[in-house]
C-alpha cells in the first residue's frame, strides 16, 4: 500500500499527487507535461522548448513575463521551467501559506498562454542554442553529436534545443498547433509536496483546472534498434580551439522498464558517482588523467543510453581511452561484495535525504505518474535491498556491449592521437564481437 502520495483524477483527465511533508516548510509544485523532442520531426526540432519559453510571455492574467515573475515571487520564490525529450516540467517553490494562489498562478501559466513577443524570445532561444557551436560553426556539443550518431534518423538525435535553421522558422500557428495537440487534461499530472492539507490541494485543483477541455494527440515513434549498424566502431570527432579536448564514450541501452534497468543504475553509482568510484580513481587519483569524471544514464521509455563524460589535455588523448576501455573491460566481471554494498548503503541514505527535499519527492511522483515508471521510496528501497552482482553483471554484459558503444571527441586534438584512438576502439569492438 502506498502511503508517500495521494492521487486523484479529474473529470477532465488532469491527475494530481499530493504528498504531505508536515515537517517540513517549504511546498514545491511541478507540473508535467507529456512532450518533448522526441515527439518532433526535423523541421519541427527544437518546437517543444520554443513553446516553453514561449508560455512566460503572458497569460489572461498576466500580460508579460516580468509580471508572471512577479506572481510567483510574491508567494515564496521563482519559477521555471525544463524540456527534455519526453516531458516537459514547469515548477516552483511556494509558502505553505500561498498553496492555493500557487496553483491558480500555474493555470493562468498552462491553460492562458497568448504566445506573445515571438521574435524577443527567438533571440534568447538563439542565443541559447548558439552556445553549442565555435566559432566556426561547428557543433561542438558532444551531446548533440552523440545523439545524431547514436539514434541516426530517429527524433531522439534531434537536439531538445533544436537547430539555429529551425528555430528560425517557427511562427505564432506553430506553436498554437503544438500546444493545442499536446496541453491538454489527459497529458497532465501535477505534482504538490510539502506541509500541505491534501484535500484543500485537491480542492484548489479542481476549482482551478477542472474546465480545462482537450485531448491530446500523441504522435511517438518507437525506437527500433534493428535499424543501426552492431559491428564496427562508431566515432565522431570535431576540431574546436579549446585548451582540453572533450570526450564522451557511450552504449545505447534498453530503456527504463527493462530487466536491466537496475543493473545499470547500479553501475552507474560503480562507475561514476562520487570521488571513490572506479573512473574518479583510475583517471584522477591513479593516473593524474582528468579533474573530473560522469557516468550517467539516461532511460527513455524503450531504450536510453549509458555515458561517460569528461575532459583532459590533449596529450592525455590516447591514454585517457586506453583507461576507459580498461574499465568497460572490467565491468564484463562480477562487481565485488564490498563494492556493492558500498554503493547499496550511499543510494539508502540518498533516499532518506530525499525525504527532506520538496523538489525530489515532487519530481520523483510527477515524473513517475507521466512517465508510467513510479518507483516510490519504498519500491526503490527495497530494489536496492536485493539487487546482486548478478544483475549488475546482466546488466553490463546485456548493454555495455562494444557493438553498443558510440564515441564523440571534441578539441584539438591531433591526428596521429585519432589514429590510434580508432585503432583502440577497431580492436576493442573486433574482440567483442568474436
Amino acid at each position: 500500500m502506498n502511503n508517500e502520495f495521494q492521487r486523484f483524477t479529474l473529470e477532465n483527465g488532469v491527475r494530481l499527487l499530493v504528498t504531505p511533508c508536515a515537517h517540513l516548510h517549504r511546498v514545491e509544485m511541478v507540473c508535467y507535461v507529456g512532450v518533448g523532442s522526441r515527439y518532433e520531426t526535423a523541421p519541427q526540432a527544437g518546437l517543444s522548448h520554443f513553446l516553453e519559453h514561449m508560455m512566460f510571455r503572458g497569460n489572461d492574467r498576466f500580460a508579460s513575463g516580468p509580471l508572471i515573475e512577479q506572481a510567483f515571487e510574491a508567494v515564496g520564490g521563482s519559477v521555471n521551467a525544463a524540456t527534455d525529450a519526453e516531458t516537459t516540467s514547469y515548477f516552483a517553490s511556494v509558502h505553505p501559506g500561498c498553496v492555493e494562489d500557487g496553483i491558480q498562478l500555474f493555470a493562468d501559466l498552462l491553460q492562458t498562454p497568448h504566445f506573445e513577443g515571438l521574435e524577443t524570445e527567438r533571440s534568447i532561444v538563439l542565443e541559447e542554442a548558439m552556445s553549442d557551436f565555435n566559432e566556426h560553426g561547428d557543433d561542438i556539443c558532444p551531446d548533440n553529436l552523440m545523439g545524431r550518431m547514436m539514434w541516426d534518423a530517429h527524433p531522439l538525435a534531434l537536439p531538445v534545443i533544436g537547430f539555429p535553421e529551425t528555430i528560425r522558422t517557427f511562427q505564432r500557428d506553430d506553436l498554437v498547433g503544438w500546444y493545442q495537440r499536446y496541453y491538454t487534461p489527459d497529458n497532465l499530472v501535477i505534482c504538490v509536496a510539502g506541509p500541505v492539507d491534501v484535500q484543500q490541494v485537491f480542492k484548489a485543483v479542481a476549482h482551478s483546472w477542472a474546465d480545462w477541455q482537450g485531448q491530446c494527440q500523441v504522435n511517438f515513434q518507437p525506437f527500433s534498434p534493428q535499424a543501426l549498424p552492431t559491428r564496427s566502431p562508431r566515432s565522431h570527432w570535431v576540431k574546436d580551439s579549446d585548451s582540453q579536448v572533450a570526450i564522451q564514450l557511450a552504449w545505447r541501452t534498453d530503456g527504463r522498464h527493462s530487466p536491466t534497468s537496475l543493473g545499470l543504475r547500479a553501475l552507474r553509482q560503480v562507475l561514476g558517482d562520487g570521488g571513490a568510484c572506479r573512473l574518479m580513481l583510475s583517471l584522477r587519483e591513479d593516473s593524474g588523467l582528468t579533474y573530473s569524471v560522469d557516468a550517467s544514464l539516461e532511460e527513455y521509455a524503450d531504450c536510453g543510453t549509458f555515458s561517460i563524460d569528461l575532459s583532459t589535455d590533449p596529450d592525455n588523448l590516447v591514454a585517457v581511452v586506453e583507461v576507459l576501455l580498461k574499465e568497460a573491460h572490467q565491468v564484463q566481471q562480477p562487481v565485488g561484495t564490498d563494492e556493492l554494498q558500498r554503493v547499496v548503503q550511499r543510494v539508502q541514505y540518498r533516499l532518506d535525504f530525499s525525504r527532506d527535499n520538496v523538489e525530489d519527492l515532487a519530481s520523483r511522483y510527477g515524473w513517475g505518474e507521466l512517465t508510467g515508471c513510479m518507483r516510490t521510496l519504498a519500491d526503490e528501497a527495497r530494489s536496492w535491498q536485493g539487487v546482486d552482482a548478478a544483475q549488475v553483471l546482466d546488466a553490463a554484459q546485456t548493454c555495455l556491449r562494444p557493438e553498443r558503444m558510440y564515441f564523440v571527441c571534441v578539441g584539438p586534438w591531433r591526428t596521429k592521437d585519432r589514429e590510434r584512438v580508432e585503432q583502440l576502439l577497431a580492436e576493442y569492438v573486433q574482440q567483442g564481437c568474436e
